[in-house]
């Protein structure tokens, strides 16, 4: 086994972008500050990730009448932004995410989290997004610019963490991604995102890893074969890339034999690593679990092979407790940064 012994990420903190106020002031100060600070590196992030207008009928009204405070905030950003130029969705690659119940975690507290694994430059752009909106749960995110779901949780002890999933074909349901999540994070079950997802179907393909204040954890997958969830195992939730669910393996995308094995590996090695301290979790352990070293320069924490992919974060959330632990590049090797709600 060869190792570099140098950084592939230079030492360094994820920025903290702190807003208050009303929610179409919150709106209005997020869309000037990306214009001023991110000119030309959020548009594709905010467009995607928000588009609240294009929601079905059914679920808009829906949303509407849970979290009316998101309408509010995306007239405060268009205010700010004005209307954005149609560009292709970002894609990102890899990732492994998990969702631990509060019955086997040493204090008794949820835990959730996950690591980022797209390209090296990423680490440069990741903010932690925290919104502070009268009359609306609050949001603790690591993000891009511009993201409006990123990867972290809300006030009201929902959390959520995704994934990309490799699939041959899309789904062609009714919501994307980032509706869906809004919907989910807005309640306070994770059974109310279940019930969502299948009501709306879901578009494309992916995971998110869906959490809430009782400690519940699950995976809701979506490709050509529909919604697929995938329960926790003995209070641990875990995943990673390849599909698990019985409506959804029939079409994996396994091309590429070294992420399909590295996928696997990922998967079965973080759910032993969890399952040993069944009892004695904590985030600090749990971020161990998330540096591991095994199948080295791949698996858990990923460095540099032969492509630009890496581990570029790690996220460790507290949902009940306000707290989000983030490391900016590879947990092996930086301390985390605690935000809180």
């Amino acid at each position: 086994m060869q190792f570099e012994g140098k950084r592939s990420i230079a030492e360094g903190t994820v920025p903290l972008v702190a807003i208050e106020g009303t929610a179409r002031e919150c709106g209005r100060q997020y869309g000037e500050l990306l214009r001023e600070r991110y000119a030309g590196g959020f548009e594709e992030w905010l467009q995607t990730s928000f588009d609240l207008p294009g929601m079905p009928a059914e679920a808009r009204k829906l949303l509407e009448a849970r979290a009316p405070y998101l309408f509010e905030l995306y007239e405060g950003l268009r205010q700010a932004v004005g209307d954005l130029p149609l560009l292709p969705e970002p894609v990102e690659r890899g990732c492994s995410s998990f969702g631990i119940n509060s019955s086997v975690t040493l204090d008794g507290y949820p835990i959730s989290g996950q690591t980022k694994d797209p390209g090296g430059d990423s680490a440069e752009r990741f903010i932690v997004l925290r919104l502070r909106m009268a009359g609306a749960p609050a949001v603790l995110t690591l993000t891009y610019p511009g993201d409006m779901v990123g990867y972290g949780m809300w006030s009201n002890g929902m959390s959520i963490f995704r994934n990309s999933l490799y699939s041959r074909v899309p789904g062609t349901g009714g919501l994307s991604l980032w509706q869906w999540a809004l919907l989910a994070l807005s309640g306070n079950s994770v059974h109310e995102g279940v019930e969502f997802a299948r009501r709306f179907g879901l578009k494309d393909c992916g995971n998110c890893l869906l959490s809430d204040a009782s400690g519940e954890s699950l995976s809701v997958e979506f490709n050509a074969g529909g919604i697929g969830i995938v329960p926790a195992r003995d209070g641990i939730a875990i995943h990673t890339n390849h599909p698990l669910a019985e409506e959804t393996i029939p079409w994996e995308d396994d091309s590429d034999r070294v992420e399909a094995e590295d996928s696997r590996h990922r998967l079965d090695r973080l759910q032993a690593l969890l399952e040993a301290e069944t009892g004695r979790l904590t985030p600090q352990r749990a971020l161990m679990c998330l540096a591991d070293h095994s199948r080295y320069p791949y698996g858990l924490c990923r460095h540099p092979a032969g492509t630009d992919r890496m581990t570029t974060a790690a996220v460790i959330a507290e949902p009940t407790r306000g707290l989000l632990h983030v490391t900016r590049g590879q947990p092996c090797a930086n301390w985390p940064v605690t935000y809180t709600v």
